[in-house]
């Protein structure tokens, strides 16, 4: 588990975002994007390490949950299932950033903010990063 300060970009709203994806690589890109926004980026490798964290400090307000949903241990998948079984955790919005991302089913999208396929889409994340932490 990795947190990372904003790094004096541009700013748009406080309150860490939570980059889940078992690469690190991923992990660092998303990172630096989301650090150009100005905002506060904590990393999971996997499923299990991001629910820890939102179980163990829950003094954290973590604004939006960037899911990756292919990762060995807990998934993607069945991370969002728990997230959104939990009440405290239900509303947090979830953008799915995935290779994976064509085998998303209609019932699947009713639980994310978005999705988009990594890493080919990064200005259209950027966007969406955008609008939904600036709500």
């Amino acid at each position: 588990m990795e947190v990372h300060e904003d790094a004096g970009g541009v700013g748009i709203k406080p309150g860490p975002i939570l980059v889940v994806d078992d690469y690190a690589d991923a992990r660092a890109t998303l990172r630096e994007m989301l650090e150009e926004l100005g905002q506060e980026v904590i990393e999971a490798g996997n499923g299990q390490e991001a629910l820890d964290f939102l179980v163990f400090h829950p003094e954290v307000r973590v604004q939006l949950i960037l899911l990756d949903l292919d990762m060995p241990g807990m998934t993607g998948w069945e991370l969002l299932g728990l997230l959104k079984s939990y009440f405290r955790f239900a509303s947090i919005p979830v953008v799915v950033v995935s290779r994976h991302t064509s085998y998303l089913r209609p019932k699947d999208y009713r639980m994310i903010n978005g999705y988009i396929e990594a890493p080919h889409e990064m200005p259209r994340l950027r966007a969406m990063v955008e609008a939904i932490v600036s709500h």
